[in-house]
């Protein structure tokens, strides 16, 4: 039985996903999943001692969350919180694996009990299913990555009878936060947080059009858009953005910010670019969240175009990136800066190298690793999280748009309606640089005659009325992004 041993103060991002764990205990919004389908003859055995041994190197798989006199601790244990989960699906068909990979990396966490996650499906001697799944409060983008590299390791590991050859562990997450009070406490800390209000003031957050008033409690449930982007859009953004001298991150939020400044109306605001304040040798190992979110400004102007928007946001995102081990969540408390947020992942850039799905697919392309065939399972994750949520992917096919968005305040087909202009901006911001982007037609024809009938009939259809609202849209930022500026 595992003895709490000491009580811990929780860093910045903590204390605010643990504020949303307590406004919605019940939601699964905050669960980062990786679910793969494994190839080949497991020993479930082996796979729970892997499991077991990962729990043991990995402080935050030994740390439930509680409060003590009204603060959020979190408490390490000396021994692992995390057990495998199994389930025999003997003879079930591939459609309800999948359901049930689903449903294992969907249930919501108990913080005071555990965090993390770890279950087997068998569906036949050769054909598995792992998912992996913890609360944001412990993980990000990077760490569900290290979470499945340590377990698969350490499976091949303890097949063969031998110890897991992993890098040792120079640092802790216990480090890691110490090291944030140290910082925020020092003059450079209080110079990066002063450079960030001075970045930010007289901006506003971005304003997207909700299709209804936010309810005072909200659900946290949501839904996705997805679109493969056309591939003379995917294929001629690398080319622009060298056109433009910028990162294709930099050229891809730019256009974004276009979408906002269209959708909105405003001129000059902010959106939300999530980063990693990982650092450092002793934290590429570390399961953990190094979670901090960049306000970054968009300007525009009438005779704004894609290369000087790119150019813009490519020196504004390099700049932040100074600043980026100061919590934004500090230099500005109890204020909304991030209404909108955009983030990219690049699969191959992350070990194991797992291919994303493609759209429309339920799972990805496989790769082998530690005596296995794995593949990545398509879930739903993350929904009801934000407002609003644009991640890009790369996938073997090419690259795709994911908008995920709370059904609280928007509609699928608003969503859609966001998710064309995306790629009417993209297309045209990649065909020529130097377009000024409110020369760009938003409007698709299908949009364009609605219109034009409903000025015929004199009849009034409030299914565009989200071109015209100016409710706030209001997101949480939430994830880093994986195409680096450091």
């Amino acid at each position: 039985m595992s003895t709490a041993v000491r009580a811990l103060p929780l860093t910045t991002i903590q204390e605010s996903m643990w504020t949303a764990y307590r406004i919605a205990p019940d939601s699964a919004a905050y669960n980062i999943v990786m679910p793969l389908r494994l190839r080949g003859r497991i020993d479930p055995a082996a796979m729970e001692a892997a499991v077991a041994s990962v729990g043991e190197r990995q402080e935050l798989l030994r740390s439930v969350f509680t409060e003590q006199d009204g603060r959020p601790v979190r408490v390490v244990a000396e021994q692992p919180l995390i057990r495998l989960e199994f389930r025999d699906l003997d003879g079930a068909d591939e459609a309800h694996l999948f359901r049930a990979a689903e449903e294992a990396g969907a249930r919501p966490f108990r913080l005071e009990a555990g965090t993390f996650r770890v279950v087997l499906l068998r569906r036949a001697d050769d054909d598995w299913a792992l998912v992996t799944s913890a609360h944001h409060i412990v993980s990000d983008f990077t760490s569900r990555w290290l979470l499945v590299r340590d377990v698969l390791d350490a499976y091949a590991a303890h097949a063969t009878g031998t110890a897991p050859a992993w890098r040792p562990l120079t640092s802790s997450y216990t480090d890691y936060a110490a090291e944030e009070l140290r910082y925020t406490a020092s003059d450079a800390g209080l110079l990066a947080a002063e450079e960030w209000r001075t970045a930010v003031r007289g901006s506003a957050p971005a304003e997207l059009p909700l299709d209804r008033p936010r309810p005072r409690v909200r659900s946290l449930r949501g839904d996705t858009v997805v679109r493969r982007l056309a591939p003379e859009s995917a294929d001629g953004l690398g080319p622009a953005a060298n056109a433009a001298g910028v990162t294709p991150f930099a050229y891809l939020l730019a256009v974004f910010q276009a979408l906002t400044h269209r959708w909105s109306g405003q001129d000059d605001f902010l959106l939300g670019v999530p980063a990693s304040a990982r650092s450092g040798r002793g934290q590429r190992d570390l399961i953990g969240c190094f979670l901090n979110t960049m306000p970054v400004r968009a300007e525009f102007g009438p005779d704004t175009t894609f290369r000087s928007a790119a150019t813009q946001a490519g020196e504004r995102v390099m700049r932040g990136m100074f600043g980026v081990r100061y919590p934004c969540g500090l230099a500005f408390p109890d204020t909304v800066l991030f209404r909108a947020a955009l983030f990219l992942v690049q699969m191959d850039r992350m070990e194991p190298p797992v291919p994303n799905v493609p759209p429309g697919a339920a799972l990805g392309p496989s790769l082998p690793y530690a005596g296995l065939d794995i593949a990545l399972i398509d879930v739903p994750q993350q929904e009801g999280q934000l407002d609003l949520l644009l991640r890009i992917e790369q996938t073997p096919d090419g690259v795709t748009a994911v908008f995920s968005y709370d059904t609280d305040v928007l509609d699928r087909a608003s969503v859609e309606r966001l998710a064309d202009g995306y790629e009417r901006l993209l297309a045209g911001a990649v065909r020529d640089p130097d377009t000024r982007i409110a020369d760009v037609e938003l409007a698709g024809a299908a949009d364009v005659d609605a219109l034009l009938a409903l000025g015929d009939s004199g009849t009034y259809d409030d299914s565009f009325a989200s071109f015209d609202s100016l409710d706030s849209l209001d997101s949480f930022e939430s994830f880093e992004n994986a195409w680096d500026h450091r």
